[in-house]
């Protein structure tokens, strides 16, 4: 068990470290806008789309169950921690955005493949994929048309303001959304993506989860880190409740094994970066998904050590 953790999560760690030394030695200068529009507009959408495409068409049908479950086990706490952000914390609604997408979509990119790997074996990469693709396809544009409503509220005062339905089909149109629904597209079509355009995208795709992690670093080390009571609830949810939510999901629609374990533990990896990336697309910095982003990988040092030693019972 100790060398499955450390497999997936030493890399995970010192990748964050890299990139928040980097920041901190090199404050000012280290072009994180540049990074951030490589990664969600290049890296992630190409990496996305070859996943998609090589998918097999029998397999999507086969996973609509698991597809399910991920879907339930990501929305119940995006949406908790909005309605918690806007009636108790009394967040606005781009920040509230930023800390519902860094709850509710745990970082499957860059801990969830060699997590499940080291646990399960090769033949979870394909869950892995479809996490990664549905976050892709119901996640970021959940938390992307909240971004564009917000900003489309703040435009609006001024003249010649673009319409919110112009922002909204902005967010669709964007290429982390429109890759994957294109892999989709040809896997259900049953086109063979040629092995020189899979290969080609695959150069730049294949540094998603690198830099992923190497611009947390970089956006953590220039953010104040502020421990509050909504960094404590957003724990909670991410480690408490999606976990627990998976496992009812799996009983509920009584998953097999072993898909019913690796369920459970894409649930219970720790919160993802791409709330914060997105939200630093719109210039938003938020300490507090920084805070909840920072105190989830920690803690799941305890807490994938724990649902692993239990995953035999489910």
């Amino acid at each position: 068990m100790t060398a499955q953790l450390s497999s997936a999560l030493v890399p995970f760690f010192f990748s964050i470290a890299m990139g928040y030394f980097a920041g901190k030695t090199h404050a000012g200068t280290m072009p994180i806008v540049s990074i951030n529009k490589m990664l969600v507009d290049y890296a992630l959408p190409f990496a996305l789309f070859v996943y998609t495409a090589k998918m097999p068409r029998a397999e999507l049908a086969s996973h609509l169950v698991p597809v399910t479950v991920i879907v339930i086990f990501m929305l119940v706490p995006y949406c908790a921690s909005l309605v918690l952000s806007k009636h108790v914390f009394h967040v606005d609604p781009s920040r509230a955005a930023v800390r519902a997408v860094t709850v509710g979509m745990p970082n499957f990119a860059a801990v969830g493949l060699p997590l499940l790997v080291a646990v399960y074996g090769e033949s979870s990469t394909l869950t892995v994929a479809f996490a990664i693709t549905i976050a892709s396809v119901v996640m970021s544009p959940a938390c992307l048309i909240l971004l564009e409503r917000a900003r489309s509220t703040e435009h609006a005062r001024r003249p010649n303001a673009p319409p919110l339905a112009g922002a909204l089909l902005n967010t669709f149109l964007k290429p982390v959304v429109l890759a994957p629904l294109g892999g989709m597209a040809c896997s259900v079509l049953g086109w063979h993506l040629p092995t020189l355009i899979a290969q080609s995208l695959g150069i730049i795709g294949g540094t998603t989860a690198g830099l992923a992690l190497f611009s947390t670093g970089l956006i953590l080390a220039a953010l104040p880190i502020q421990l509050n009571p909504e960094v404590g609830v957003a724990l909670l949810l991410g480690h408490l409740v999606q976990p627990l939510l998976a496992w009812l999901c799996v009983r509920l629609f009584s998953v097999p094994a072993p898909m019913a374990g690796q369920l459970v533990l894409l649930a219970a990896i720790p919160c993802g970066s791409f709330g914060i990336l997105f939200g630093l697309g719109y210039e938003i910095d938020d300490p507090t998904a920084g805070a909840t982003l920072v105190a989830s990988s920690l803690l799941s040092a305890v807490t994938l050590t724990i649902t692993i030693s239990l995953l035999r019972f489910v």
